[in-house]
């Protein structure tokens, strides 16, 4: 046992010392998960005894999984700021950042020669650190990077920023590089290539906007991913920025097109027809939120994700009510619960009111049916989801028709359990191929003594104001339905 330890309240309101070398030279270009475990990890160092210094606690605190936290050990032991120690079980030992920085991973300086020095003279403006080069390097050991296509990524940085360019912007435009699968040499030459012929299109768009100046890189990036991304074309884009005009330059523009292409919308007809719609789909979210039981202080995101997927399917208001209605008396009473039942509606090819109310009928007579077989079998209970799954197995799979259905009912009601037994019965008639009246009433008769009186008279079910029990049908007709 150690002689001296911080106590958990000391360590608690104590300090945790990172040397500035940190926040300059590694917090920029590191991830935020990657930042959290170096951070917490070296807060642990603190009280070393402690019941919660270990990978699970971490993990816990973190909220990441236990994989992730070793990756960010293993990228802090590259750049030489840990060590670990031991894997099982874990053991991480921190190293003073001003004598290892720069230095974990040991390469032979022959290979690199040439490299730095194209890298220096092209960043001339400042001084390129070793901690700088360390992330050139990894990128091409480990991310396949061709030595050459880094030199030209920041070469390309330099030209539209300055000699004197953070090495966190480079190390991002290679990262958006990589994300477009440019990693060699001719590729992001080719991807440059594209960009400088679209500089007088850029340039037109910056007029538009009224601004009167030349383009930066980001603003290049953008205009590419409008284009070979997004898909729109030069002419739409030019038409949204001459609306856009001094409100927001690129960066406004760039969040319009980017709604308009999360909403599929692509012509400025489809867009001009969406503005006006704007106001009505606004009041339909605030009328199916009033129904179905929700509020909202700002309907933008109702309609973004549900109003306009619902009214491109085909939905009119007026379906949009009913099916919120009947969300509600099912207890479905979220949006996103009502988008589910819409999403099985409409891959039943159910779009209009009167489709959805004749879907609904046709349930509701079904149920009818099943309701006469259970008074026939003298059952007074509710429908359950099993009585419908049996009944849609009996009809569907089995063939039987109704009618043949409630003469078995009728010959098996005195029978324990039922509709167990009906089912058995209905399943040897059907794999013995028995399907005439005559033939039922044979083979049944060594299981039926008497002939069953009809007592029971089969009520009207059929009304306009739906029971609990005719919804609860239409929703177990909905389960099977994938979407």
């Amino acid at each position: 046992m150690a002689l001296c330890l911080y106590s958990s309240g000391l360590a608690m309101d104590g300090y945790t010392v990172i040397e500035n070398t940190f926040f300059n030279e590694f917090l920029p270009q590191s991830t935020g998960d990657d930042v959290k475990v170096y951070l917490y990890g070296l807060n642990l160092c603190s009280n070393p005894n402690a019941a919660d210094n270990d990978l699970g606690s971490l993990c816990r605190v973190l909220c990441i999984s236990e994989e992730d936290a070793i990756k960010s050990f293993e990228y802090w032991e590259e750049m030489g700021l840990i060590q670990i120690v031991s894997r099982d079980p874990l053991e991480i030992r921190f190293l003073p950042i001003r004598i290892y920085s720069g230095s974990a991973k040991l390469r032979k300086p022959e290979k690199w020669t040439e490299f730095n020095k194209t890298i220096a003279s092209i960043i001339s403006g400042r001084d390129v650190t070793p901690v700088e080069l360390n992330h050139y390097y990894t990128f091409v050991e480990t991310e396949h990077f061709e030595p050459e296509a880094i030199i030209l990524i920041a070469s390309h940085c330099v030209k539209y920023k300055s000699n004197t360019i953070g090495y966190p912007y480079i190390l991002q435009t290679i990262r958006n590089f990589k994300a477009d699968g440019y990693m060699t040499y001719e590729a992001v030459e080719a991807a440059i290539v594209e960009q400088e012929k679209a500089g007088a299109e850029i340039k037109q768009v910056l007029n538009a906007l009224g601004l009167k100046r030349n383009a930066d890189l980001d603003e290049r990036n953008l205009y590419v991913k409008w284009t070979q991304k997004f898909g729109f074309t030069h002419g739409v884009i030019m038409q949204i920025a001459k609306l856009q005009n001094k409100r927001g330059g690129f960066a406004k523009l760039d969040t319009v097109l980017t709604k308009y292409y999360e909403q599929k919308l692509f012509s400025m007809e489809d867009i001009a027809l969406f503005s006006e719609k704007q106001d009505e789909m606004f009041e339909i979210a605030k009328e199916v939120s009033k129904v179905i039981g929700v509020y909202y202080g700002n309907y933008e995101s109702v309609v973004n994700t549900y109003i306009l997927d619902w009214m491109n399917k085909g939905y009119e208001k007026d379906a949009l009510l009913f099916v919120a209605g009947y969300c509600f008396k099912q207890s479905l009473r979220t949006l996103e619960g009502m988008n589910v039942v819409i999403q099985k509606f409409f891959k039943l090819g159910l779009v209009s009111l009167e489709s959805i109310k004749q879907y609904i009928e046709s349930i509701i007579k079904n149920d009818e049916q099943i309701r006469e077989v259970l008074e026939t079998l003298g059952l007074l209970r509710t429908i359950s989801s099993n009585d419908r799954d049996l009944y849609k197995n009996w009809v569907f799979n089995w063939g039987f028709v109704h009618e043949q259905i409630l003469l078995v009912a009728k010959l098996i009601k005195d029978r324990s359990n039922q509709t167990t037994y009906l089912s058995r019965v209905l399943s040897d008639l059907h794999e013995k191929h028995i399907e005439k009246d005559d033939e039922i009433k044979n083979y049944l008769k060594n299981y039926q003594g008497s002939k069953p009186s009809e007592t029971s008279k089969k009520p009207d079910y059929l009304t306009r104001e739906l029971s609990k029990e005719q919804l609860s049908a239409v929703l177990d007709s909905l389960e099977d339905i994938e979407i």
